[in-house]
C-alpha cells in the first residue's frame, strides 16, 4: 500500500485553492500526515488526511486572499537580484553572455543579409501584381529551353487578349555602345532598349523631363543621374542636359534626352544607366523587333488587374501558346508560358538569357537556418548550464520560500535572469553588428545598413515588431524550463538536504546535449563537402587551356566590310611578331558565358528529319589551336572557311556531345555531314569533331555545340601570351588596338578570372558555412566546458577522496567524464545519417560532383568526439592537481 497522500485528495485542494496558498497549505497537511502515518494506521492517517483538508476550507481563506506586495518593488527585487547573481558566478554568466551576444550577432547578421535580398524590388508600387513572363520550350516531348527570353510580339498579344493584363512593358538588353556628346565619348556598357510603358511597371524616380513622354517616339533617351553627372560641365544642372542631342555610335541620326531617372536602386533587378526607346531599336533592326513570332530575345513584363484570378490566367497562357504557334509550327518548338512573380526573380537562377541580378534563393535559407542553429546552440548552453545549476541554488529558493515567498514569485524571479540576460546580449550584439557593419559592407559589396530591419516587412507586419515578438516568446520559453524547475524545490527538502535534480531534469539536459552536437556534426560534415566540392571543381580538367589568356572587347565602332578580316589578320600577326604573345584568335562567346541557341536545327543523317535545338558558337580558325582543344576526327576550321558575311559561310564543327543529338554514330561518321537550318534551308558540311569541354562549370553538363567560322567586329579577341608576360601583354595590345582601331574603346578582361567568377557564389558559399560553422562547433563546446565545469564542482569533495586513495587522472576522466563522451557518441550516431542525407541534397545541385564518401562523417564525428575528450580532460586535470586537503575543504 503507498505510503504517500491520496492523489485525489491533494486534487481538490489545488482545485479550491489559489496557487498562492495551495503550496503552503499542501506541504502542511503532508508534514501532519507523515508525522501521523508512524503512529497509527494507514487507513486512519488518510481518513484523518481528508479530515484535515476539509478543515481548511473557510470562505475567507477562497475568497478575500490578496497579494499586499507592490508589483514595482517586486520587479526592482527581481532585477537586483538577478544582477547580484550574474555578478557573483561571472564564469557561468560569462560563458551564457559569450554563446548568446555571439548567437544574436550571427543572427542580426545573417538577418540583415537575408532581409536586404528578400527586399528586391520591392520599391516598386505595383510589385505584388507585376509578373515576368517566362517560355518554356518543347522539342520532341522534351523541355529544351526554360528561358527568360521570349518574342516581342507577347506582350502587346497578351494586353490586346486579356482584359486582365492592366500594363505591359518589353525591352532586350544592348550591347556595348558609345555615346557622343559635347565631342567626348561616353561608354554604354550597360543600357536598355525600353517602350513607352517603361515607367508605367516600374518606379524609377524621374529628376528631370516627364516620364510619360520620355520613351514614345524614336531616338529618345532617358539617363541616370550618375550618368548625367558624366556629362555635364562645371556649374551645369542636370534641367539643362533636358533636350540636348547625343549621337550614338555612327548611327545616321541624333537622339533627344528626354528625361533623368535617379539611379536604379541596388536592391533593383535590372541595372541600367541609360535607356533608350523601343521604337529607336526597331527603326534600326527593322519591323521584325515589333511584330516577330521567331525572334526570342526580349524580356516582358506585365502587371495583373488587382483581385485577378492568377491560376485562372495562368490556364488562359497555355492557350495562348497554342493558338499563336500551332504545336511547333511557327517557331520550330512548342511554345509554353507562364508568370514568374517578380518577387521570386531575384532567386531564380533556373532561367537561360537571364539578364536580372539573380542568386539562389536556397542559399539564403542556408545561412538563415545555419544561424538559427548557432541561435538555438547558445539557448541550449543557457538552459544547461541554469540547470545544472539548480542544486546551487536550491537553498536560495529554499530561504525564499521560508521566508513567505510564493512558487510564482519564484517562477518570476529566474524569468527575470533569462530576459536580463537575453536583452543584454542582444544589445551587446546591435553594437558589434554596427561595428563590424563597414567590414562586412566591404566584404559582400552591399550597401548593407540597421535601416532594413525597420523598412522591411513579413506579409504585411513590421519586421521589427515581429523579431521582438519572437525574442520575448523564445526568451519566456528559454526561461520557463529551468524557472519551472528550480521553483519547485520545497522548503523542507532544501533545509533537510534531500532535494536532488530528478530525471527529468537529467535526461532533458542530455537531450539538448546530444541534439547540439549532432547538429554541430552535421554542419561540420556538410562545410567539408562544401570545401572538396568546390575545390573538385576549380581543378578538374576543363577540356581546354585557360591560362595567360587575356580577352579584348571587339572594335565595335569600325565598319564591319569586306576588308575588315584582312585588318584583323593584320592586327594578330601585329601582336604574334612580339615574343610575349604565342597566339591570337576570336570569337562570339566567352568561355563562362552562356551560349547562343537555335531551335530549327536538322542532321543529314536523320532519315526523319526531326527539328531540334543545339548551342552554336562563331569562332575564327585559329581558336581550337589556342585553347588547346582536341580534334577527334576530321579538320579545324582553316583560313579558306572564315567569312566576314555569314550567308558565305558553309562548314562547320561540332563537339562530341552533338554527335548523338545529330545521329551520328562516331566522330569519324560525322566528317562531311550535313548540319541544316529547316527554316532557311541552308546547309553547312561538318568538317571536323573536336572533344568535350566544359563551356561554363562543373554545375551543369556538357551540351551539344555547332561551331561556325564566322566573324564581326563584336566579337571577342584572346590574346594568349607568355606566363608572367600579362603587363607587356596588355601594353602592347592596347598601342596595337589604337594604331589599327582608332576611336574604339580598349578594354580587356583575363579569360581565367572571367571562368571563375562562375564559381563566385559557391565560394561565398563555403566561406560563409565554414565561418557559421566554426562558430557553432566553438559555441557547442563552450557550452560542454560550463557543464563539465559545474559537474565536477559538485563532485569536488569526491575527486579529492579518489585522488588520495591513488586515482589517477585517466581514472578520474573515465569517472566523471565519461558521461558526456557518451553523449558526444550518441550525438554522432544520431548525425551519421543526418549528414548523409545533407551532403547528398547539397551535391544533388552539380552535375559533376565529387560523390558521398563516409570518411567525411567519420572524421567530423572524430573531430567532434576530440573536442570532447579535450574539453573534459582539461577540466578533470585542473581539478585533479588541486591539493586533496584543499579539495576536501571545498562546499
Amino acid at each position: 500500500m503507498s505510503q504517500f497522500p491520496p492523489n485525489w485528495i491533494t486534487k481538490i485542494l489545488r482545485f479550491f485553492f489559489k496557487p498562492e496558498l495551495w503550496e503552503s497549505i499542501e506541504g502542511d497537511l503532508e508534514e501532519l500526515y507523515f508525522y501521523e502515518m508512524d503512529r497509527m494506521s494507514s487507513v486512519r492517517a488518510k481518513w484523518r488526511y481528508l479530515v484535515n483538508t476539509v478543515a481548511f476550507f473557510r470562505y475567507h481563506r477562497l475568497r478575500q486572499y490578496s497579494k499586499t506586495h507592490n508589483q514595482m518593488d517586486l520587479l526592482k527585487n527581481y532585477l537586483k537580484v538577478s544582477i547580484r547573481d550574474i555578478r557573483r558566478h561571472r564564469v557561468f554568466s560569462s560563458i551564457n553572455l559569450l554563446g548568446l551576444v555571439t548567437g544574436f550577432t550571427v543572427m542580426l547578421l545573417v538577418l540583415q543579409y537575408a532581409l536586404f535580398q528578400f527586399g528586391f524590388d520591392q520599391f516598386n508600387e505595383k510589385f505584388d501584381r507585376t509578373y515576368r513572363i517566362i517560355n518554356d520550350r518543347y522539342q520532341n516531348g522534351e523541355r529544351v529551353q526554360r528561358g527568360a527570353i521570349t518574342y516581342p510580339t507577347i506582350g502587346p498579344t497578351l494586353k490586346k487578349d486579356y482584359p486582365e493584363v492592366v500594363t505591359y512593358t518589353r525591352l532586350t538588353v544592348g550591347s556595348r555602345n558609345y555615346l557622343h556628346f559635347d565631342h567626348q565619348q561616353f561608354l554604354m556598357d550597360n543600357f536598355l532598349w525600353a517602350d513607352e510603358h517603361f515607367f508605367e511597371v516600374f518606379d524609377y524616380p524621374i529628376l528631370e523631363g516627364d516620364s510619360k513622354a520620355a520613351l514614345n517616339e524614336s531616338a529618345q533617351v532617358v539617363i541616370s543621374e550618375s550618368y548625367a553627372q558624366r556629362l555635364l560641365k562645371e556649374g551645369e544642372t542636370l534641367n539643362e542636359l533636358i533636350g540636348q542631342e547625343v549621337l550614338i555610335n555612327d548611327w545616321d541620326f541624333h537622339c533627344q534626352i528626354k528625361a533623368i531617372m535617379k539611379d536604379m536602386p541596388v536592391q533593383s533587378h535590372l541595372h541600367s544607366d541609360v535607356l533608350i526607346s523601343y521604337k529607336t531599336f526597331i527603326r534600326l533592326a527593322g519591323e521584325g523587333a515589333d511584330n516577330s513570332w521567331m525572334w526570342s530575345d526580349f524580356y516582358h513584363y506585365i502587371v495583373l488587374e488587382e483581385g485577378a484570378d492568377l491560376l485562372a490566367f495562368e490556364a488562359k497562357l497555355q492557350e495562348f501558346g497554342n493558338t499563336y504557334f500551332k504545336n511547333g509550327e511557327v517557331s520550330g518548338a512548342e511554345e509554353k508560358f507562364e508568370l514568374q512573380p517578380l518577387a521570386k526573380l531575384h532567386f531564380d537562377d533556373s532561367l537561360e538569357y537571364e539578364y536580372a541580378d539573380v542568386m539562389d534563393g536556397q542559399f539564403v535559407w542556408m545561412i538563415l537556418g545555419i544561424a538559427l542553429i548557432i541561435m538555438f546552440i547558445a539557448w541550449i548552453n543557457y538552459i544547461n548550464l541554469t540547470t545544472s545549476r539548480a542544486l546551487e541554488r536550491a537553498k536560495e529558493v529554499g530561504v525564499r520560500k521560508a521566508m513567505g515567498a510564493f512558487s510564482q514569485q519564484v517562477f518570476g524571479q529566474f524569468l527575470t535572469e533569462s530576459f536580463l540576460l537575453n536583452a543584454l546580449a542582444l544589445i551587446l550584439a546591435l553594437i558589434i553588428v554596427v561595428l563590424v557593419q563597414p567590414i562586412m559592407i566591404e566584404l559582400m559589396n552591399l550597401p548593407l545598413s540597421l535601416s532594413v530591419f525597420t523598412r522591411s516587412t513579413v506579409h504585411g507586419i513590421p519586421f521589427i515588431a515581429l523579431f521582438l515578438s519572437v525574442f520575448l516568446t523564445i526568451v519566456f520559453l528559454i526561461g520557463i524550463y529551468p524557472a519551472r524547475l528550480i521553483s519547485r524545490f520545497r522548503p523542507e527538502e532544501v533545509i533537510k538536504g534531500k532535494y536532488s535534480l530528478v530525471g527529468d531534469m537529467v535526461n532533458m539536459r542530455r537531450f539538448l546535449v546530444v541534439t547540439q552536437f549532432a547538429t554541430a556534426l552535421i554542419l561540420v560534415s556538410a562545410s567539408i563537402s562544401v570545401y572538396r566540392q568546390i575545390d573538385f571543381m576549380r581543378s578538374q580538367d576543363l577540356g581546354m587551356d585557360l591560362e595567360n589568356n587575356l580577352v579584348l572587347y571587339g572594335p565595335d565602332l569600325t565598319d564591319f566590310d569586306s576588308v575588315y578580316i584582312a585588318k584583323f589578320e593584320s592586327f594578330k600577326n601585329e601582336l604574334v611578331r612580339h615574343p610575349q604573345v604565342l597566339s591570337v584568335s576570336s570569337t562570339g562567346r566567352l568561355f563562362g558565358d552562356k551560349m547562343s541557341r537555335g531551335f530549327t536545327f536538322q542532321s543529314s543523317a536523320d532519315p526523319d528529319k526531326n527539328t531540334f535545338g543545339s548551342n552554336w558558337m562563331p569562332m575564327d580558325h585559329q581558336f581550337v589551336e589556342q585553347f588547346g582543344i582536341d580534334v577527334l576526327s576530321g579538320r579545324s576550321f582553316d583560313r579558306s572557311d572564315y567569312h566576314t558575311n555569314g550567308g558565305e559561310v558553309n562548314t562547320a564543327m561540332l563537339n562530341q556531345s552533338a554527335l548523338k543529338l545529330f545521329k551520328f554514330e562516331s566522330p569519324e561518321d560525322a566528317i562531311g555531314g550535313r548540319v541544316i537550318v529547316k527554316n532557311s534551308g541552308r546547309e553547312y558540311r561538318i568538317v571536323g569533331v573536336v572533344s568535350d569541354f566544359h563551356q561554363r562549370t562543373l554545375k551543369e553538363t556538357i551540351e551539344p555545340i555547332i561551331f561556325f567560322p564566322f566573324h564581326d567586329n563584336s566579337h571577342f579577341i584572346t590574346v594568349k601570351y607568355v606566363d608572367g608576360k600579362e603587363k607587356e601583354a596588355i601594353t602592347l595590345a592596347q598601342d596595337e588596338f589604337a594604331k589599327f582601331y582608332p576611336g574604339n574603346y580598349f578594354d580587356y578582361l583575363f579569360l581565367e578570372e572571367h571562368f571563375n567568377a562562375n564559381y563566385q557564389a559557391d565560394q561565398f558559399i563555403g566561406v560563409m558555412s565554414a565561418g557559421l560553422t566554426g562558430i557553432a562547433i566553438i559555441l557547442a563546446v563552450l557550452g560542454l566546458y560550463g557543464l563539465v565545469l559545474v559537474t565536477l564542482q559538485k563532485r569536488t569533495k569526491e575527486i579529492g577522496i579518489r585522488k588520495v586513495l591513488g586515482a589517477n587522472v585517466g581514472q578520474l576522466l573515465s569517472r566523471f567524464g565519461g558521461q558526456f563522451i557518451l553523449l558526444v557518441l550518441i550525438a554522432s550516431l544520431i548525425g551519421l545519417p543526418l549528414s548523409y542525407f545533407a551532403i547528398q541534397s547539397f551535391l544533388q545541385d552539380y552535375s559533376y560532383s565529387i560523390g558521398m564518401e563516409w570518411w567525411v562523417i567519420g572524421l567530423s564525428a572524430f573531430l567532434m568526439l576530440g573536442l570532447c575528450v579535450f574539453t573534459v580532460l582539461l577540466q578533470t586535470n585542473r581539478i585533479a592537481k588541486n591539493n586533496p586537503v584543499e579539495s576536501l575543504r571545498y562546499e
